[in-house]
């Protein structure tokens, strides 16, 4: 009996190096659960809690400390633990792999387009300013102001400055969603509108948002400003590719305040928060929201932010812009999207919740600023893609839309309006592809026309109307 006990025991020892395997595995889980514990409230603290980060922060915590506590326990256990560790680790991430490479729409726009029969312009954004060029036209690409965000601005003969418009009165090329590029002759602020509307007292609708604002992929007769050009209204954009809120608001001090417009829109659509998260690390960005009156008078420095911005090293745009990011960079975002589990944590919805706080502040702060000339603020919810390919709202859709009732803003609901009610809401996007975030011609129009409509039943007719 005695040797029979000797030799289970033999049989059941383990081996030392499943033993240090274990123990390594728990030592870098603990050192994994703080790392990201430092990070998410470094992140908190730079972003001013623009999201609710404190849950991720406190299960974090406790994570570190369940695995600190399993270095103590036995080595079967130990063992056994980190490889069902190891084992679901491999599985979250070959299930991301997944989503991000196979159930997602890998093809190309241009793949996509040349299946329909539709022509499509294969050259590079480079490529189309560079054949621009040489037939003598100045061409650049649409400037992305959040793109100097980490720079806190650009420099200038007068000091720091942070441009909100692109290059004044030069022809601008935007991007290619369905088939063609779209450019537009920029205005005298660098925005996309025709010449001759900024006039005080003189401008029925002033819009502030992102791409979708600033009529991105499409041509310029067909944005949302056009549109509402069309239906009798004197409407401008000061949308911006890539504008989050803190930029919007100045936006609104820098350019709808000296003009005084009737009705200012801002058009929020469902990456504003993420983008406010870059913004409140500017410094200069800052000063709009903390201090009363603050303004750069931009709208009497066209010539400084001219020489700025053709000075400006354009290869920093490839940093936020995947239309001009190399092979390699995109390649490596893709990486960093399964690292940190993108496609999952979509899926399902794991993401940091809304923290009103901020947004609210900025939203006040606008309105009080566009009631100030006598003007009405308008906040206008644009629906995404994913809200009719998903079929899922957005985490923060009603976050945003309480806040604006809180501040007795009136809203207009673009989804509830009008995508709800299409037939076919996928077809108001490019060839009904994931992919694009942007209206086509259609749902632009639509998006206008919806406004329109709104601002018909309250009551508001263009200036230059003879109702």
């Amino acid at each position: 009996m005695r040797n029979n006990s000797k030799g289970a025991n033999r049989i059941t020892k383990l081996p030392q190096f499943a033993i240090k395997f274990s123990n390594g595995v728990f030592l870098l889980a603990v050192f994994f659960s703080i790392l990201i514990a430092i990070f998410i409230f470094y992140k908190a603290f730079k972003t001013y809690y623009v999201y609710n980060y404190d849950i991720f922060i406190l299960f974090s915590v406790i994570f570190a400390i369940l695995f600190g506590i399993g270095l103590r326990l036995s080595n079967d256990l130990k063992v056994n633990f980190s490889l069902l560790l190891c084992s679901v680790v491999i599985t979250i991430y070959t299930f991301e792999i997944y989503l991000e490479f196979v159930t997602s729409k890998t093809q190309s726009e241009e793949k996509i387009v040349k299946q329909l029969g539709v022509p499509f312009d294969s050259r590079t954004i480079m490529e189309v300013i560079k054949n621009l060029n040489e037939t003598g036209v100045s061409a650049y690409s649409s400037f992305i102001p959040k793109t100097i965000k980490r720079l806190n601005g650009l420099s200038s003969i007068n000091g720091r400055i942070y441009p909100l418009g692109g290059i004044p009165n030069v022809i601008t090329v935007n991007c290619n969603e369905l088939g063609y590029w779209s450019i537009y002759e920029s205005d005298k602020y660098g925005f996309n509108n025709p010449k001759g509307l900024y006039k005080k007292n003189k401008v029925d609708i002033m819009l502030v948002g992102d791409s979708m604002t600033e009529g991105s992929c499409v041509n310029s007769d067909a944005s949302m400003s056009a549109v509402l050009r069309e239906l009798g209204f004197n409407a401008i954009s000061i949308g911006k590719n890539g504008n989050g809120p803190l930029i919007e608001l100045a936006s609104i001090k820098e350019y709808a305040e000296p003009l005084e417009p009737k009705i200012v829109l801002w058009l929020y659509y469902v990456n504003d928060i993420t983008d406010l998260i870059g913004e409140m690390g500017s410094p200069l960005l800052r000063k709009y929201l903390e201090e009363d009156n603050y303004t750069q008078n931009l709208i009497s420095r066209e010539g400084e932010i001219e020489e700025a911005l053709k000075n400006y090293d354009w290869e920093q745009l490839k940093i936020e812009n995947p239309t001009v990011m190399t092979r390699v960079q995109k390649i490596g975002n893709r990486l960093i999207r399964i690292f940190k589990l993108v496609n999952l944590r979509s899926n399902l919805n794991f993401f940091p919740k809304h923290n009103p706080a901020i947004f609210k502040k900025i939203l006040k702060k606008s309105r009080k600023m566009v009631s100030g000339w006598g003007g009405e603020l308008y906040f206008v919810y644009l629906p995404s893609y994913s809200r009719y390919y998903t079929g899922n709202e957005h985490i923060n859709r009603e976050s945003v839309l309480r806040t604006a009732t809180e501040l007795d803003i009136p809203i207009i609901d673009i989804h509830r309006e009008g995508f709800a009610h299409h037939t076919d809401p996928l077809s108001l996007f490019p060839f009904k592809h994931y992919k694009q975030s942007h209206y086509n011609v259609y749902g632009y129009r639509l998006v206008a026309e919806l406004i329109g409509k709104r601002l018909e039943k309250d009551g508001i007719n263009p200036i230059n109307s003879n109702n």
